[in-house]
């Protein structure tokens, strides 16, 4: 118990930070099943739009 209160500011920031990690992927995911690009700007347009599908 005493280490976890030593160390409280640490787990927090660990734990805020897994956090937006989590949120990016989990929205890079919706994305990509939505049919949209990772880039947001559409493929349209993209050098690479042949090898990303």
């Amino acid at each position: 118990m005493n280490w976890i209160l030593n160390n409280i500011g640490t787990i927090l920031v660990a734990v805020i930070v897994a956090g937006l990690v989590t949120a990016v992927i989990i929205n890079s995911f919706r994305k990509r099943k939505q049919g949209k690009s990772s880039c947001s700007c559409g493929c349209a347009n993209c050098p690479m739009k042949n090898k990303c599908h």
